[in-house]
């Protein structure tokens, strides 16, 4: 069986066409069947956010001080083990690894969300409590260092914090090299902000915060293990607010400063049986994560197709790949995991109640590699707990992403459902509802202004896994086929999970509507969003000649940088995800071209400070990639299909941002078939004069990375630096 780079450059074809071969991916042990949705309440932020059975968000504790001459918010946490019921129903608590406040102790998932404003520093620190055991499966074959260091030779408790989506100096990046043990241990680009003394196993994170308001947020990313340190919770919210979003709070055009958070992600349960699901199981008790663990190969040796298989598999290629070595035990280097349970800030299938006005909800895609493609139905009359697809709910307002305020309105009424073709393909140019791939946010506002008190909604996703390709073992609903004999799950029964596509219920309480006509209400929002760009937002870099909108299509303009990115298999004949430039062509272990580069190899990307780049990335591969830049946000200019590769190939049609992405971004999706041109200024933090202009030991430069954020395919391998001279 071909690999899906080489179908896709074999074939000359680009799109959803190019993707029928892709490698199947799907989890093959299944949370418990008995997991009731809508029994809980969603889990709000501090303790008045309680739910039934304990859940909330905490909020991180803040002390201002005085610090390299500016006040400051300053902020002690701690990473360490603890267990939480997160289902009534689920055999018991669960284990995480997550961030908690040394002041008070408060250890509960998501814990330690921070509120700050532009302009005003936030100091952090971090001490590493975590002990030296794994609680879900860890690879040891996993790259982590240089001459073939592996996660195998270095200790399971490294962790190390990136303040994802924030302008941060390079010393608080928080990129890969930036880990470090409880007992001091640390990788070779640690540092310290400059004029705090730490003690061993603790480290400090500067935050500037000279950005506009938006929602970033915080996890590990300590090379080797950031995938599944993020897995088993070591992330958090950090918002921050400034004059423009207070004054649209102010004015009545935003109900409140922070909304209702929604940090979305899927996870997979130990059932009771897992004995029988997954014989080889050795880590957490029933009611723990799960996270596979076993290679399992389409084709096994002798070319004998697996029924239960996931992943192309080298040795069974076609080309076979050459000189692999056997796969190592546990194999959870997997390209990517999907998983049967949503979550929602924590909550298993929760219910939340708003009342009938314009509520605001800020959500984030922090799952490890599904996409959310989300809509609003009326729950059924009929049948509990199920929604009535097709009937559209209340209208869905974004005004903000990642990269903070847009400069509309994109609107979503929720009548652009994704329908899979017989070969479980969607369209990754949509038309979407609310598209989140990972890490993506959306701030946005929920008109239920007029609904009737007691109306309820659900919380609605399509989106196929992995995307835009699928496998139907992946997407979870009431009623789906009976799949156990393939590596599925049970059939769904309805008012229970698993289901992965009716995510959270919205009921409407009684009370007053808005003042403001929706109407009057976006053509205000309009007017300020368009005002906010060359003020508190930057204006975009390639525009019209007004600073909030987009210049002419098809761009002709200069490139700086042509990248790839690629699919072939490792020295394990595992599938592995990389990125390249259109220079870097060698061959690989089928014989075949490829462009790939490993984090490892010398830096590429490297820009001057201050320099305005536009690049070009061209999708080699069957899956739609999140890139994700740290240091800088960027502007994505268009997205035109291709046929061929780097060596030789033809442009095809150019398609423009969708509504919500037309302002600035720190992920983008990059679709197969595809080359995405972005542009971006390497703007780095002013910082106070005590702490100098520190370089990094290991790069020479300020040290930052970009990324797939899928985050399996970012650690193995599909990360490359980002280096600012």
């Amino acid at each position: 069986m071909m690999n899906r780079r080489h179908f896709l450059k074999s074939t000359a074809m680009a799109g959803t066409a190019a993707m029928m071969l892709r490698g199947r991916a799907w989890p093959f042990a299944q949370s418990p069947t008995n997991l009731r949705k809508f029994v809980t309440s969603l889990p709000g932020l501090g303790p008045s956010g309680k739910n039934e059975i304990g859940q909330y968000i905490p909020l991180a504790t803040k002390k201002t001080i005085n610090f390299a001459g500016q006040a400051t918010d300053a902020y002690n946490l701690a990473v360490a083990t603890y267990s939480e019921r997160m289902h009534p129903h689920l055999p018991g608590k669960s284990d995480f690894l997550g961030y908690f406040d040394l002041s008070t102790y408060d250890q509960k998932y998501l814990g330690g969300v921070i509120v700050a404003t532009k302009g005003r520093p936030v100091l952090l620190s971090v001490a590493n409590k975590v002990a030296n055991r794994a609680i879900i499966p860890v690879d040891p074959t996993v790259m982590a260092g240089p001459n073939g260091q592996t996660v195998g030779d270095l200790p399971l408790n490294r962790i190390v914090t990136h303040l994802h989506g924030g302008l941060t100096p390079w010393f608080s990046d928080g990129t890969p090299f930036q880990w470090y043990t409880p007992n001091g241990l640390t990788g070779a680009s640690f540092m310290n902000v400059p004029g705090t003394t730490p003690p061993p196993g603790t480290a400090t994170y500067y935050y500037p915060n000279q950005q506009s308001a938006r929602l970033v947020w915080y996890h590990d990313h300590a090379i080797g293990i950031t995938r599944t340190n993020a897995y088993v919770g070591i992330a958090s919210a950090f918002i921050i607010t400034d004059d423009f979003e207070a004054g649209l709070v102010t004015n009545g055009l935003l109900p409140d400063l922070v909304g209702i958070p929604l940090v979305i992600q899927d996870k997979g349960f130990v059932a009771t049986n897992i004995g029988k699901q997954d014989p080889t199981w050795k880590w957490g008790n029933p009611g723990d994560l799960w996270y596979p663990h076993v290679y399992e190969a389409n084709i096994l040796t002798g070319g004998i197709p697996n029924p239960k298989g996931r992943w192309d598999w080298g040795p069974t290629a076609s080309p076979q790949a050459t000189g692999t070595m056997p796969l190592p035990t546990p194999a959870c280097d997997i390209p990517e995991a999907f998983f049967d349970t949503p979550l929602i800030n924590g909550g298993i299938y929760p219910k939340v109640s708003v009342p009938p006005k314009r509520v605001r909800f800020r959500m984030l895609n922090g799952s490890q590699a599904r996409f959310f493609n989300l809509s609003l139905y009326p729950e059924s009359i009929f049948k509990p707990g199920e929604a009535n697809v097709g009937v559209a709910g209340p209208t869905m307002y974004q005004f903000g992403t990642e990269g903070g305020f847009l400069p509309a309105v994109a609107v979503h009424d929720n009548t652009t459902p994704l329908t899979p073709d017989s070969n479980y393909c969607e369209d990754p140019h949509g038309p979407f509802n609310v598209m989140l791939a990972p890490a993506e946010r959306a701030d946005l506002v929920i008109d239920f202004n007029g609904v009737r008190a007691g109306t309820s909604f659900i919380l609605y996703n399509d989106a196929v896994a992995p995307f835009p390709c699928g496998d139907s073992r992946n997407d979870y609903y009431t009623g789906d086929p009976d799949q156990t004999a393939i590596g599925g799950a049970p059939t769904t029964k309805q008012g229970y999970g698993p289901n992965t596509r009716t995510l959270m219920e919205i009921t409407v309480t009684s009370g007053t509507g808005d003042s403001l006509s929706t109407a009057s209400w976006r053509s205000q929002m309009n007017a300020a969003l368009a005002s906010n760009y060359g003020a508190s937002q930057p204006a975009l870099l390639y525009n019209n000649g007004s600073p909030w909108q987009p210049g002419l299509l098809p761009y002709t303009g200069p490139v700086n940088r042509q990248l790839t990115l690629n699919e072939d298999f490792d020295e394990y004949g595992r599938l592995i995800q990389t990125i390249g430039t259109f220079t870097s062509e060698s061959t690989n272990n089928q014989g075949l071209p490829t462009w790939g580069l490993g984090y490892m190899a010398t830096a590429t990307e490297t820009p001057s400070a201050c320099a305005v780049e536009v690049w070009q990335i061209m999708n080699l591969t069957g899956d739609v990639h999140p890139m994700h830049f740290h240091l800088v946000n960027v502007q994505l200019i268009q997205r035109q299909a291709f046929s061929g590769d780097p060596s030789s190939y033809t442009l095809g049609a150019v398609t423009p941002p969708d509504a919500n992405e037309v302002g600035w971004k720190e992920t983008v999706r990059v679709n197969p078939g595809e080359i995405a041109t972005v542009i971006m200024q390497f703007t780095l933090p002013t910082l106070p004069a005590s702490m100098g202009n520190p370089l990094s030991p290991r790069t020479g430069g300020h040290e930052y990375v970009w990324h797939c954020h899928i985050l399996e395919h970012e650690e193995h391998d599909m990360m490359r630096p980002l280096v600012v001279y």
